[in-house]
């Protein structure tokens, strides 16, 4: 979102304290993900703008946050589209979205859980991308009861995935453009909506930032399979520490999903 989601970024956190989040941070090129894609909008006056990421979770189901979807219209925007191609704004693989749907009960305030979730529905099905896995209700509690989400040199880590800029020292340094980016987060804590994730790049971790909102957070199983776990949500303003990703193996974010695809026609 360049210059405008900078701005709109160190808006929030004058207001909440916290900024959404939105680039990968540290992070390198990534090819590996093909199920995760750009939300491009048409800005007023501008075209086609890189406004957030997300994950397709069904042939025509792309999972991003609340804070994506909730606020098109006060953009004054009305066409959006996705985009599985490795940058962004490549207007030959756009595909156009049907409708955008945004959980009922979000809401971005001082509040533990804001149910930052949303959808996007295609408006024709995707066939030749496979549709990323989602967890089971509780899959994140059942890693940490495991001893499998843990801190230090035998580190748990999560792939984290998105479009947007990459952020150069000193911050709030940051350049676009547009192109898809991964980086390894460490695990830090387990909330009841939240994944908190270390992206201190002292300590060798990447992370998200302002641009990349919605992008997904995946837990990698022995065997090489990924889970979307979380959903990238909000950090620290300057993006240098932590990252929050909104857990999808809750239920709120899981009977949403299923809602979403009980919809379709």
């Amino acid at each position: 979102m360049r210059k405008l989601s900078i701005l709109a970024g160190l808006l929030l956190a004058l207001i909440v304290g916290v900024a959404p989040a939105a680039a990968v941070t540290w992070g390198q090129p990534d090819t590996a993900h093909p199920n995760v894609g750009a939300m491009v909008v048409d800005w007023p006056d501008y075209g086609p703008w890189q406004w957030c990421s997300g994950t397709l979770i069904h042939p025509r189901v792309f999972l991003t946050a609340g804070h994506c979807t909730a606020d098109l219209e006060a953009y004054g925007i009305t066409k959006v589209w996705v985009n599985f191609d490795p940058y962004a704004l490549n207007k030959k693989t756009m595909l156009d979205v049907a409708q955008v749907v945004t959980h009922p009960d979000y809401y971005w305030g001082p509040q533990s859980n804001p149910y930052d979730v949303g959808a996007l529905i295609l408006a024709r099905p995707v066939k030749r991308i496979i549709p990323a896995t989602l967890p089971e209700v509780g899959f994140l509690d059942r890693l940490l009861a495991e001893g499998k989400l843990r801190q230090g040199a035998d580190e748990a880590d999560f792939v984290v995935v998105g479009y947007g800029g990459t952020l150069h020292w000193p911050p709030p340094d940051v350049t676009y453009d547009d192109y898809r980016q991964f980086a390894m987060s460490e695990y830090q804590a387990l909330l009841d909506a939240w994944l908190r994730m270390s992206q201190n790049q002292a300590t060798g971790d990447g992370g998200t930032c302002y641009g990349d909102s919605g992008g997904p957070a995946f837990w990698t199983e022995p065997d090489g399979s990924e889970i979307l776990v979380g959903i990238t949500s909000w950090g620290d303003a300057p993006c240098i520490s932590s990252g929050f990703n909104y857990r999808v193996d809750i239920p709120e974010t899981l009977s949403f999903i299923d809602s979403v695809i009980a919809g379709l026609e």
